[in-house]
């Protein structure tokens, strides 16, 4: 029959879902869980053109398979992709009837809570913050996180729930459609603690514990396979915790023998298709067991570097206690510190740590009777001393290359009879000289190089990649005067190096002085061509006449970084510096005094002295006028000695001083010798003439040598008195008046009664003042000398 169309002014529509994709209901569908709900669509009359795209939906509602069975009635399924209301309906003008008349208002509204995902169901103690107790009689809460009833059907009840080990549920209750309570009681039996796994194995304890009815427990690791179902694995105090305790039972031992422990319960919630939920086990503990806290941290850090605490169960505080840092790392930056905290989980948090500056962090933890787990036990040590837990973690922090350090030496030799203690020497004379350099301080490094430099170019091999902080050389011959320069080179774990250096030198040598042993070798030099200098003091018995009550000379190397002086500050193009320098002193002692020298003995061999135009020379630094001087010339003019053989290479000096000595190179080049031929003797004069020329020649010269002599000799007579003709021959007489007595400054000693009659002639008519002779200006005949004489 032909189907009857009523024509209205507008078209409407009406929805109902009475089914889901899997179920049929039978009243209208309110809540679906994970099934799309079925959808029939009726207009109250046909309308053109109507499609799934005229409907208007909540976020993340779905339209499927939508079909028109005709042009008034349409069929389709809703679903969501997320947990909640879910609508869908038609927008006003949207619908179009025959006519040509559109809605006016909403129509066909439908509106269904869909959960896209099954619930989650958790547990919770009446009086505790988790699933745990302390306690043997507990209420318990089960929570839903959506509705257990579906469209007016129950999906939840007490036969869904059970405890394993078995333990009575009593008096269940629902409280709502998403909570439910029960009642329960922990049963407790009776366990033999057994201290290790030998003793559990032992067949005698087991029989025993069998005959005793009791349980056996042991100490295993987590990951330990039980013998049977009937074994259960908990923590307890019996073992530590990173093991955990188990015995042949099923339920929590007695106090006796188990002080605490954590004991594993299960709330077993059986499936419920219509929720579309699975099979769930929730844990639940007897726990009388504190909590145990835990750090971690990178060993290294270069930027500011998160720590994670994480304690061994749930806290009802996560946050109660904070870690502390050592007050001998680098500071850190509070700010940072409070602003960056995070909470990972109900047992653990994340800080941010910034430090300052380079050093090495450590952080600390520990519980306090703040720091409750969910079943209240604390960390309260003052109640339970067992109860005590704290974390430590080291961070190296570069904030750039490691921290300089310091550089320490022990060096060992053989010590020689005439040292000073001797007898009480650590090496026996056939062991050789060792050295131990070792260093500290270094913040931050991981691995070290390290060598020794000395002379012009000697030097150790690099020891590279060192993790220990010292250097052993079992043969090392240290030389007296050297600077042994030791360098660290320190490197962080990023490859960034600080460079430390500081230097070794011979330590100080207490000789026997008294005489006892003349010839003292003493530990050898470095030569200019770096060869051995051996080195020997002779020491006689009379040397000092004041002296030390030990008589003890001292011998050590110069410290240019302490109160010595540099020599090489001397050198210029005559004088130059060697390594042959040194200190000879008495131990506490002012004032020494000579008898005899100490003579010093360089025995630098043929190849220890390079240049033939210089010479060794020893000089001793003078510290009132600050020069160097001979050092021969501090004994007296008998007793120096200094002497070169430059053949064999010995340079041997006296020395009547003690200072601070150094051997230099003096310019001193060796005379030329060169092979002169001998001279020609002179050719012989035999001619009579030339031999009666000479004879005359020497006559005259007697003659005239006598008239001279005459003639000054003898006085003229003019006018009575004695005159010298120094005017007649046009020479002005200079004279000098001769006192009685006269002084040594002016040069002359004689006294006045002692000078005869011709020299007082000569002298009678002088005026001149006293004078010494090398005082006496040089007069020119016919010059006047106004400033002795005055005027003439």
């Amino acid at each position: 029959a032909a189907r009857h169309v009523a024509v209205s002014a507008e078209p409407a529509g009406t929805i109902t879902a009475t089914s889901t994709h899997g179920r049929e209901w039978g009243v209208p569908v309110q809540v679906s869980y994970m099934d799309p709900v079925n959808c029939t669509l009726r207009f109250n009359e046909d309308v053109a053109n109507f499609s799934a795209d005229d409907f208007m939906t909540t976020t993340g509602t779905r339209i499927l398979g939508f079909e028109s069975l005709n042009a008034s009635v349409y069929t389709f399924q809703i679903a969501s992709d997320v947990n909640g209301n879910m609508s869908v309906w038609v927008p006003p003008q949207t619908v179009r009837n025959v006519t040509g008349n559109f809605n006016s208002a909403v129509t066909a509204f439908i509106s269904v809570t869909f959960f896209a995902y099954p619930p989650s169901a958790s547990l919770r103690l009446d009086g505790f913050a988790g699933p745990r107790t302390d306690q043997a009689w507990n209420l318990a809460y089960i929570v839903f996180n959506s509705t257990t009833v579906v469209n007016g059907v129950d999906a939840f009840s007490s036969s869904l729930v059970s405890l394993s080990p078995f333990l009575l549920i009593e008096n269940f209750l629902k409280v709502s459609d998403t909570l439910f309570k029960f009642n329960f009681r922990i049963t407790k039996v009776d366990i033999q603690a057994v201290n290790d796994s030998a003793n559990s194995s032992n067949d005698t304890n087991a029989s025993n514990a069998s005959s005793a009815s009791t349980v056996v427990a042991d100490c295993v690791l987590p990951n330990a396979t039980l013998p049977n179902e009937n074994y259960t694995k908990f923590l307890c105090s019996r073992c530590s915790r990173s093991q955990l305790c188990t015995a042949h039972a099923k339920y929590p031992p007695n106090d006796v023998g188990f002080e605490y422990l954590e004991f594993p319960f299960e709330v077993e919630l059986q499936a419920m298709s219509m929720l579309g939920f699975e099979a769930t086990s929730l844990p639940l503990f007897y726990d009388t067991l504190w909590a145990e806290v835990s750090m971690e941290a990178p060993e290294y850090a270069q930027a500011p570097f998160f720590v994670t605490v994480s304690w061994s169960e749930a806290m009802g505080d996560v946050l109660a206690v904070q870690p502390v840092f050592g007050a001998g790392g680098p500071p850190v930056d509070e700010e940072t510190l409070r602003r960056n905290v995070t909470i990972l989980s109900p047992s653990s948090f994340k800080v941010l740590v910034a430090p300052t500056s380079t050093g090495v962090l450590t952080i600390s933890i520990n519980g306090t009777r703040a720091t409750e787990d969910l079943a209240g036990n604390s960390n309260d040590f003052r109640r339970n001393s067992r109860a005590r837990t704290g974390s430590q973690v080291v961070v190296v922090y570069s904030a750039g290359p490691p921290l300089q350090g310091d550089v320490s030496f022990d060096y060992q030799r053989p010590h020689s009879a005439y040292e000073y203690g001797s007898a009480t020497g650590a090496l026996a004379s056939s062991t050789p000289p060792s050295l131990n350099v070792s260093w500290s301080g270094f913040i931050t490094a991981t691995s070290y190089d390290f060598w020794i430099a000395w002379g012009k170019d000697l030097a150790t091999p690099i020891t590279a990649n060192l993790t220990d902080r010292f250097v052993f050389f079992p043969d090392f011959v240290a030389k007296l005067g050297l600077d042994y320069t030791a360098y660290v080179r320190a490197y962080n774990v990023w490859g960034e190096t600080v460079v430390v250096s500081k230097v070794f030198m011979h330590p100080r040598i207490n000789v026997v002085a008294d005489g006892s042993f003349d010839d003292v070798a003493l530990p050898s030099f470095l030569s200019e061509p770096q060869t051995a200098v051996a080195f020997h003091a002779h020491i006689g018995r009379n040397t000092f006449l004041s002296f030390n009550s030990l008589r003890v000379l001292s011998f050590r190397s110069i410290d240019r970084q302490g109160s010595s002086v540099e020599p090489c500050n001397a050198n210029s193009n005559l004088l130059r510096c060697t390594f042959l320098n040194f200190h000879i002193e008495v131990p506490s002692s002012r004032f020494v005094v000579f008898r005899n020298p100490v003579r010093l003995i360089f025995l630098f061999g043929p190849n220890g002295w390079a240049d033939p135009y210089f010479q060794p020379q020893l000089r001793y630094w003078e510290r009132f006028h600050s020069e160097w001087r001979v050092a021969s010339n501090s004994c007296p003019p008998h007793q120096r000695q200094e002497e070169w053989d430059a053949n064999s290479g010995v340079y041997a000096v006296a020395v009547c001083h003690l200072t601070q000595f150094s051997v230099f190179e003096r310019f001193a080049p060796q005379p030329t010798s060169t092979t002169q031929a001998p001279l020609a003797r002179a050719e012989s004069y035999e001619d009579p003439t030339f031999l009666a020329g000479l004879g005359g020649s020497m006559v005259a010269m007697v003659v005239l040598f006598l008239c001279c002599f005459f003639a000054c000799k003898r006085p003229w007579r003019k006018d009575g008195q004695a005159r010298v003709p120094f005017n007649d021959l046009g020479i002005r007489p200079v004279t000098d008046r001769i006192p009685s007595r006269r002084t040594a400054e002016h040069g002359f000693h004689k006294p006045a009664d002692d000078i005869g009659d011709e020299e007082l002639l000569a002298l009678e008519d002088s005026q001149a003042r006293p004078h010494a002779l090398e005082d006496l200006p040089v007069v020119l005949p016919g010059e006047q000398d106004t400033e002795r004489f005055g005027p003439a």
